[in-house]
């Protein structure tokens, strides 16, 4: 087993119990008389698809367990033309990342979900290369699906900031 193997096999089973430890908990939880949806729904779903996609990692990192790694890249960089430089914004990309969802949590609160997710995903597409056009368009869409799939689908609040 080489050791890109047994990395995978020791990731997939941590994320393996980890699930599972999360879904034993979340099913611990004791729904409030009234509400719609109880406490324990999110961390449920999540442990759940821990758990599962652990179990998937863990059958194909076994099956792949004799398997060599390819001793040549799979392809050539220059062949599909990817030997571009590396832009400034590349480089800024996970940092700006981190930048924007610790400025969604600090405002959030006070300016509500709809402006604080407005921005953040026009932020996002720019970020990736998108248009402004194309940003404030995906940015009303998703931000307006994500609030009524949360409000109206769900029942679970979201901050109101100005509007409240």
């Amino acid at each position: 087993m080489t050791t890109v193997n047994r990395l995978d096999l020791v990731i997939s089973i941590l994320f393996t119990l980890v699930g599972g430890y999360v879904l034993a908990g979340a099913l611990q939880m004791k729904a409030m008389p009234g509400m719609a949806v109880g406490p324990g729904l999110f961390p449920s779903v999540t442990g759940a698809a821990m758990l599962l996609l652990g179990l998937v990692m863990l059958v194909q990192t076994w099956l792949k367990r004799n398997v060599l790694p390819p001793q040549e890249p799979l392809y050539d960089a220059s062949v599909n033309g990817d030997d571009e430089p590396e832009t400034l914004i590349d480089r800024l990309y996970n940092p700006l990342l981190l930048l924007a969802i610790l400025a969604v949590i600090l405002f959030m609160p006070v300016l509500g979900f709809l402006i604080t997710g407005t921005i953040f995903v026009v932020a996002m597409v720019l970020l990736g290369g998108g248009s402004w056009l194309q940003a404030i368009i995906f940015g009303l869409i998703m931000t307006g699906l994500t609030y009524a799939l949360f409000v109206y689908g769900l029942r679970v609040p979201v901050p109101a900031g100005l509007w409240g």
